[in-house]
């Protein structure tokens, strides 16, 4: 009982350092673009807790709460 739960200890210890992380699928930049998240505190969107924003439209920032809620918006500058 012993040897199979370490074999099954070993397995998943593998199965953890194999699995690749998920990529970020964020939309991509073109140039003269940058991209802002706005995040909202439930689904209905009318609460803002964070903003992230990418791209080449002035400093990227990152500020707030990042949750499941929330809206793309892309900016051509």
């Amino acid at each position: 009982m012993l040897r199979r739960t370490l074999y099954t200890v070993l397995a998943l210890g593998a199965l953890a350092v194999a699995t690749p992380a998920a990529a970020y699928a964020g939309p991509p930049v073109g140039q003269h673009q940058s991209v802002t998240y706005t995040y909202y505190s439930t689904a209905a969107k009318t609460t803002a807790v964070g903003w992230y924003s990418y791209g080449y439209c002035g400093e990227p920032f990152d500020y707030g709460t990042h949750t499941s809620y929330f809206t793309i918006v892309v900016v051509n500058c």
